[in-house]
């Protein structure tokens, strides 16, 4: 019987979550496709190594994956390169890993790594990532001298064409990795044998996740196969709760006393709504009412000159206006078409379309408060029009968490993200319906839009819907705005 090739990619998502390497493995039907907002990730990273190489310039680029890339390696190394792009080392016949980077380090007969990775600092898993390559490519008769990570310098701001010495910093990891070999080499082995299972679910898929409260995966996996409860007498307490609150398992199904044991109750549906806090909270409304929502564009790499890596960049906004109590709203909005810093056009649209008096609502408001105070330093002559904007705000957001109390109900989850108020508030006006339905869509489109290579047709199509998705949030404020206020009277 053939055995499972453990690739780096493999390891990575094991340690992600044990659940998304079965699936990927067995199951690959089961996995969620990929979104336009993770293509534009993988886009990202790509762009990023790409830019990396320009560090190590008259570097080889070695093709193939598995053993034949690792037989191109080895020709590669063999022809006295010195430095060698996506070399691939295949150990024990199982385990494959491709290096971005090796470069010939004489003193040892070998090869020093660096791992290019699009974050702005080390992670504990780029560690692990590395230390599984640096295992592979030693059991594969390769040494490994040094090993550096080379992330994204969070402080650098583009000016012109990107300097790459600025724009990367290299951090030497080498003893951080060596001390993780051996656990590493553990998790190789934990790794293999959940790939190598045949059937789901298995009590070391349950046991291994390490974060089930935010994992997919593990959802997907449980949803997809039989129960089993036979894991909460060897799962941890914390990680047994989460399990119960997530319904992965059925707490009738677990013995009483263990239940009682880790202060798991079932939660009954409730609903609570502080009338007196509320109108207090409305009270501070002065009108007009502006409902306003920024929809922005983030890269690893800044587009535009003044930009930061990640910076988040407004290229559009929604603004939906009530000029009195109980009149209709009339509708505003901006979404730039070119691919140039929108930040100018967006402004001189605002000034131009939002009054000096009156609250601002929005949802979330670190993240409007945060763009414009960014903003206002980078183009000073809006610096007043987005201070006075900044003190308007009305966070509509904040009369729904859950500690504050002020309006809670069980079918929120404990959360106030607009997309868990909404559908109970007003089920009428979802997103469903729409062709872009979350924020990360949205802003992968932008490049799309802007984009020379897609056809006028595409664009107008998917500026419409862009623009349908941002007065979507706006639209989603007004409906529950008028439903609080009706409910509290």
């Amino acid at each position: 019987m053939k055995k499972v090739m453990l690739t780096k990619s493999d390891f990575l998502n094991f340690l992600e979550c044990p659940a998304y390497l079965w699936l990927s493995k067995h199951r690959r039907d089961l996995l969620p496709s990929k979104t336009l907002a993770v293509e534009e990730i993988l886009k990202m990273g790509q762009g990023v190594d790409n830019l990396a190489r320009q560090l190590f310039p008259g570097g080889t680029e070695v093709s193939g994956y598995n053993e034949d890339g690792y037989k191109n390696t080895v020709q590669a190394m063999d022809s006295r390169v010195g430095v060698l792009f996506q070399a691939t080392a295949v150990a024990r016949g199982i385990l494959s890993a491709r290096a971005d980077i090796l470069t010939r380090n004489a003193k040892i007969g070998g090869w020093d790594m660096h791992e290019v990775k699009m974050g702005t600092s080390v992670k504990p898993a780029n560690i692990y990532d590395v230390a599984f390559q640096r295992i592979c490519f030693e059991e594969a008769g390769i040494p490994i001298g040094r090993t550096y990570l080379v992330h994204v310098n969070n402080k650098f701001i583009r000016h012109g064409k990107i300097r790459v010495d600025k724009f990367f910093v290299s951090e030497d990891v080498t003893e951080t990795v060596l001390e993780k070999l051996e656990e590493t080499k553990e998790l190789i082995k934990m790794a293999l044998n959940t790939a190598e299972l045949k059937s789901a679910p298995d009590l070391r898929i349950l046991v291994g996740c390490e974060n089930p409260k935010t994992c997919d995966y593990i959802k997907v996996y449980c949803d997809a196969f039989p129960r089993t409860h036979d894991a909460a007498k060897k799962l941890d307490t914390k990680k047994l709760l989460e399990y119960l609150n997530l319904k992965i398992l059925d707490w009738r199904k677990i013995p009483k006393e263990l239940v009682k044991k880790i202060g798991f109750h079932e939660e009954k549906p409730f609903k609570k709504v502080d009338k007196l806090l509320a109108r207090k909270e409305f009270k501070k409304l002065k009108y007009p009412l502006y409902f306003f929502d920024y929809e922005t564009y983030g890269s690893a790499i800044p587009p535009f000159d003044g930009y930061r890596p990640y910076q988040a960049i407004p290229f559009q906004y929604s603004l939906l206006v009530r000029e009195k109590p109980g009149e209709p709203v009339r509708s505003m909005e901006f979404l730039a078409r070119e691919s140039i810093d929108p930040v100018p056009a967006l402004l001189a649209s605002l000034k131009k379309n939002l009054g000096v008096k009156g609250s601002i609502i929005v949802w979330n408001a670190s993240f409007e408060t945060g763009r414009n105070e960014e903003m206002a330093k980078m183009y000073p002559k809006y610096s007043a029009f987005l201070k006075n904007l900044n003190k308007r705000i009305f966070d509509l957001m904040l009369i729904f968490k859950f500690q504050r109390g002020i309006y809670t109900n069980s079918e929120f989850e404990k959360s106030a993200s607009l997309k868990k108020v909404l559908p109970v508030i007003c089920p009428e006006l979802s997103y469903s319906s729409l062709e872009i339905q979350e924020g990360g869509e949205a802003s992968a489109s932008w490049p799309i839009l802007t984009s020379e290579k897609v056809s006028l047709e595409e664009k107008e199509k998917l500026f419409q819907n862009m623009l349908k998705y941002c007065k979507r949030d706006t639209e989603a404020m007004v409906c529950i705005l008028d439903k609080v206020l009706k409910e509290i009277q």
